[in-house]
């Protein structure tokens, strides 16, 4: 099983699968991060539970605080702060059609965003996953 999963991994090899799966989970794919991350995973013969781990960073309670900021940040490095996009009555197809049409300008500021976010975010997850890794196996050494 730990041949399969990849968890006999070097210190380093687990930090980079993590790092990655915390780079996946700030892209815009979102509802498709478990499938790309799982993916990579299987091409780079990287570890599945590090990876997903990572991945899993963006999920329910962190959806509106990831893009939220992702955007923000693709904004100020883009020049584009665009309106935030206002739906008012009851929900129509027209309205839908109108909210889709307010939301074009954020797309640009949204990929910058997750883009660097997630560079840096995975950065950081790559040295403190390290530092963890390489703890845990230390500890489990000296017992």
């Amino acid at each position: 099983m730990s041949r399969i999963l990849h968890t006999d991994d070097t210190p380093p090899r687990a930090a980079l699968a993590f790092a990655l799966g915390v780079f996946i989970a700030w892209s815009p794919a979102f509802g498709f991060h478990v499938l790309i991350a799982l993916g990579l995973a299987m091409i780079l013969r990287l570890n599945r539970v590090a990876i997903l781990a990572g991945t899993f960073i963006n999920n329910p309670w962190t959806w509106v605080p990831i893009y939220s900021v992702s955007v923000w940040v693709g904004g100020h490095l883009t020049g584009n702060e665009a309106a935030i996009p206002r739906l008012e009555g009851d929900l129509s197809w027209s309205q839908i059609a109108d909210l889709f049409a307010q939301c074009r300008p954020w797309i640009g500021p949204l990929i910058v965003g997750t883009l660097v976010m997630g560079i840096l975010s995975a950065l950081l997850a790559y040295v403190g996953f390290l530092y963890l890794v390489r703890s845990y196996r230390a500890l489990s050494r000296q017992e």
